[in-house]
C-alpha cells in the first residue's frame, strides 16, 4: 500500500509537469528558398553580393495547445530559441535572421501583440540561441533571413539546412 500510494505521488507529479510543459506551440509557414535571389554574372572576375535578403515569406506563429489558455490564461509569457541543423551545407555561409513585425494577436481576451527583441540580424548556429519574446499567443510572425559568404569560388552546389524554432515559458 505504502509504494501505491509513492507511486501515485510520482505520476501525478510527472503528469503535472508534463500538461505545464506542453502549453505551446511554434508553428512555421512559408519558404526560405532563395532559388531566384542570386544574380547571374555577365563578367569574368565579377562575386556575387555580398550577402542576399530574402523576402519575408516565412512566418512563425506561437500558439496556445490548448483551448482553455486562449480564455482562461492569454497573458503567458514566452522566448522563442533558434537554431539550424545542417544536411548540407557550407560553413563559409552566414545565415541571419530577425523579425520584420509583430504579427497579430490570436485571442479576444488579450490585448494587441506584445512581442520584443529579435529585430535586429541575428547570426544563426547550430547551437540554440534566443531570438525574440513575447506575451499572448500571436500568429503570423514575418521573419526575414540574410545569406553571406558565398562566392563563386565555392563551386556550383545545392545547400540544405533546417531551422528549428523552440517556444518555452517565460516565467
Amino acid at each position: 500500500m505504502k509504494y501505491k500510494s509513492i507511486y501515485l505521488s510520482f505520476l501525478l507529479l510527472f503528469v503535472h509537469l508534463y500538461l505545464a510543459g506542453q502549453q505551446m506551440s511554434v508553428v512555421v509557414n512559408g519558404d526560405a528558398g532563395l532559388s531566384g535571389f542570386l544574380p547571374s554574372l555577365t563578367e569574368a572576375g565579377n562575386d556575387y553580393e555580398p550577402s542576399v535578403e530574402s523576402e519575408s515569406s516565412l512566418f512563425v506563429s506561437v500558439l496556445y495547445a490548448d483551448y482553455f489558455d486562449y480564455v482562461f490564461s492569454p497573458n503567458k509569457k514566452w522566448r522563442v530559441f533558434v537554431h539550424k541543423s545542417d544536411v548540407g551545407w557550407n560553413s563559409d555561409i552566414k545565415l541571419e535572421a530577425r523579425r520584420t513585425g509583430s504579427g497579430t494577436r490570436v485571442s479576444w481576451f488579450s490585448s494587441n501583440a506584445n512581442i520584443h527583441d529579435g529585430t535586429n540580424y541575428r547570426e544563426i548556429t547550430n547551437n540554440p540561441s534566443f531570438f525574440f519574446r513575447g506575451k499572448h499567443g500571436i500568429s503570423t510572425i514575418p521573419i526575414s533571413l540574410k545569406f553571406s559568404g558565398f562566392s563563386v569560388i565555392m563551386g556550383a552546389g545545392d545547400f540544405e539546412t533546417t531551422l528549428v524554432f523552440t517556444v518555452y515559458d517565460d516565467w
